[in-house]
This record gives structure tokens, C-alpha cells and sequence, in this order.
């Protein structure tokens, strides 16, 4: 096994490209002048660009779902007041025919008060 400098040249590429620090510069040119060939560096490079598409969709999906996330604890949040409030509405309801009950209750004894007060001076 030689020494390739297209595969070195290629693997420092590769290396800049992913790392963009030294060390994977080193590396990648290392690597590829050591070990690979143009072709399967140029493979590599393309698999790593497709990886790369990958991440950046499955990130703006992410995103997405958590924005619908966000939109369903605002409903669900928007439907509970709304719950709450008609809760509230009905047992105020329910208080105010109690208390009208009571008032007409208090109006037939009053009635009968008058009418035997009447019948008793008369």
C-alpha cells in the first residue's frame, strides 16, 4: 500500500470540511493518503453531505413538531378556561334559581299571613 496524495489532499478536504480545525485536517489527510482511495474518500464525502441534509430535515421537523406541540397545550389550555367558565356560569345559574325558589317560597307564606290576618279581623 503507497502513499496517495489525491487521497490525502481529498481526506484533508473532508477533514476542513467536517472538523475545520487542525487535527481533523491531520487526520483526514492522513487517512486518506494511508488508507483510501479518491473514490471512497469522494463516497464518504457524499454520504457525509446526505447525513448532513438528513440532520438539517430532521431538525426543521423537530421544530415543526414542537410548534404544534406548543399549539396544542395553547388549545388545551384556551378549551379548559373556556370549560371552567361554563362551570362557573351554571352554578351561578343553579344559586339564582335556588334563590328565586326561596324568594317565591317566601311570597306564598306571606300571601298565606295576609289571608289569615284578613280573615281574622273580618
Amino acid at each position: 500500500m503507497g502513499f496517495n496524495v489525491l487521497g490525502a489532499l481529498s481526506g484533508a478536504a473532508q477533514g476542513a470540511i467536517f472538523g475545520a480545525n487542525p487535527i481533523t485536517v491531520g487526520a483526514g489527510a492522513l487517512a486518506g493518503a494511508v488508507g483510501g482511495s479518491g473514490a471512497s474518500t469522494v463516497g464518504g464525502a457524499t454520504n457525509s453531505y446526505q447525513n448532513l441534509i438528513n440532520g438539517g430535515y430532521l431538525g426543521a421537523t423537530e421544530g415543526l413538531e414542537a410548534q404544534q406541540m406548543m399549539f396544542q397545550l395553547q388549545l388545551q389550555a384556551q378549551s379548559q378556561q373556556f370549560d371552567e367558565m361554563n362551570s362557573e356560569r351554571s352554578e351561578l345559574l343553579r344559586q339564582q334559581n335556588s334563590l328565586r325558589e326561596v324568594a317565591m317560597e317566601q311570597r306564598k307564606a306571606d300571601n298565606t299571613i295576609v289571608k289569615e290576618f284578613i280573615r281574622s279581623i273580618g
